[in-house]
């Protein structure tokens, strides 16, 4: 599914009326007519009588609002709009819209004057439904005065609130709060959803996204190049690939995994694992030779390669030699996971980098090592992902976490293309960026996988798929969604705060066969 900023959904409304002559006031009633089917729905009982008030700004989202209150008076609900402009601001279609929803006797106050905002609040505590249609997805400026008042005292009361496109003081392109905004409990998006749904903190104040159609040629998104997406679980497996009934372990791919140090032999277990449990038909391990009997007896399935660390405990130079023994025959290599600060993992790394085509997952230590000498990831011949948490961003980047968390969008793509790598941003919205410019937000996961070794299991899981057949891009996209969905079902069990990084293994078989079973 295609998420827009707002300029670019600007440019899909534009094409809609310019090219194929469909007026913006067809789709502002289709909007309507889609928002009012929702709240039928959601609030069947506001038909009998139920009151509703409609906060409308003049623009287009006011005028998206109004045709909102409309359909709702004329179905049964008592209706109060209340328009925070005087209505000689209301031009166009919002202005259209104000017209007939007045000739056909709906009721209009006006919030222009402090005293205005005390009838506001008795008519909200008598409420049954807010349809907040203030602002809409192109709000530039922080929200301030009597709308600033009016938005605190919609979040005070405990009346639910039902947003079209998108709540009013959500910055549509980033999801920033400008100023304050609505927290609704549901949201209508038209025709796409915009990345200020999906992107903190404005996800947390859109509610349930209801993404509706409002009769937008098919060819939309193409058309006007918008290169961000998301999946679902329907798209998702729709994507997955079927496994033959004839394969065998090397039909599914084999797994190289190098992890591990004395201490952190963990991350190694977590992210081999992982490999297995995503469906690959062989996964080796290989590690510190002085740690295999640890990871024989952790580990049944998952063969262990010893590479030579002079009893230290972490990979020394001289395990070069067994690497190249060790990837001949491996389809995927993920490094990186426990390998600690210690080991002489840059040399490691320019080594392979040199020496193999081999798509690698790139994560933790891996990340830290190679940010001294970030050249290595461009010159490299074959595909990189790369899985860094904000603070190896930062290492690599040489920005703040803060300028990362602020803008993790521009962060991930700007690397993605000048490294020519696939970058997977990770956060409580994880990024996946191609140096071609396509743009992956994950929607899938929760605050409960905010814990050590979860990144293990998706370095992992993101070879895994690699191994089996899918690009680097659509593994790690994959990979993204279908570890969210495991901590999802591991949510589901134990709640977030007891959540650990095993819990997330357990559930991988699950996610896969519900998805397949979606397949059909």
């Amino acid at each position: 599914m295609y998420v827009t900023t707002p300029d670019e959904m600007r440019r899909i409304d534009n094409r809609a009326i310019e090219e194929f002559g469909i007026p913006g006031a067809v789709l502002m009633e289709n909007a309507a007519i889609r928002t009012v089917n929702v709240i039928e729905e959601k609030y069947p009982a506001l038909f009998d009588g139920g009151r509703v008030i409609i906060l409308a700004g003049c623009g287009n989202n006011g005028g998206d609002g109004l045709a909102i209150g409309r359909h709702l008076m004329l179905k049964g609900a008592k209706v109060q709009a209340f328009l925070f402009f005087a209505e000689e601001k209301f031009t166009g279609n919002a202005r259209l819209n104000l017209d007939i929803y007045k000739r056909l006797g709906g009721h209009i106050e006006l919030v222009t004057h402090e005293e205005d905002i005390k009838t506001l609040k008795g008519s909200i505590y008598q409420a049954d439904l807010i349809v907040d249609s203030i602002f809409g997805t192109g709000i530039t400026r922080d929200i301030d005065s009597l709308i600033y008042k009016a938005v605190d005292m919609v979040n005070k009361s405990p009346v639910p609130v039902v947003a079209v496109d998108i709540p009013s003081g959500i910055n549509g392109k980033d999801g920033r709060i400008m100023g304050i905004a609505i927290k609704a409990q549901h949201t209508v998006s038209f025709g796409y959803p915009k990345r200020g749904h999906i992107l903190y903190p404005g996800r947390e104040y859109t509610g349930r996204l209801h993404v509706v159609p409002i009769s937008l040629p098919q060819d939309s998104s193409q058309a006007v190049g918008v290169k961000t997406f998301t999946l679902d679980d329907k798209e998702m497996a729709q994507n997955l690939m079927e496994r033959p009934r004839q394969g065998h372990k090397g039909t599914f791919g084999k797994v190289g995994v190098i992890a591990g140090s004395l201490g952190m032999a963990g991350a190694a277990c977590l992210t081999s694992m992982a490999a297995l449990k995503g469906g690959s038909g062989l996964v080796t391990l290989g590690c510190p030779a002085s740690l295999v009997p640890i990871f024989q007896s952790k580990m049944t399935e998952v063969m262990c390669y010893p590479l030579e660390d002079g009893q230290k405990g972490y990979l020394t130079l001289d395990a070069i030699t067994g690497i190249r023994d060790f990837l001949k025959d491996k389809d995927v290599l993920a490094i990186g996971p426990g390998l600690g600060s210690k080991c002489d993992g840059l040399e490691i790394i320019r080594y392979i980098l040199r020496e193999f085509d081999i798509s690698i997952i790139m994560d933790a230590d891996a990340l830290n090592h190679i940010s001294r000498d970030k050249r290595l990831l461009s010159d490299y011949k074959g595909s990189i992902v790369i899985t860094p948490h904000p603070g190896e961003m930062a290492r690599l980047t040489g920005k703040s976490i803060q300028e990362i968390v602020a803008s993790p969008i521009e962060t991930a793509t700007e690397f993605a293309r000048d490294m020519g790598i696939i970058v997977l941003l990770k956060g409580a919205v994880s990024i996946v960026a191609h140096p071609e410019g396509n743009i992956y937000l994950n929607s899938s996961g929760n605050a409960g996988m905010g814990t050590g070794g979860s990144g293990d299991v998706l370095t992992g899981l993101i070879a895994s798929m690699v191994a089996q057949g899918y690009s680097p891009y659509d593994a790690a996209v994959y990979g993204c969604y279908i570890h969210g969905r495991a901590g999802d079902y591991a949510r589901e069990k134990w709640g977030e705060t007891g959540m650990i990084a095993g819990n997330l293994l357990d559930e991988l078989p699950l996610v896969f066969k519900d998805l397949f079973s979606l397949k059909g």
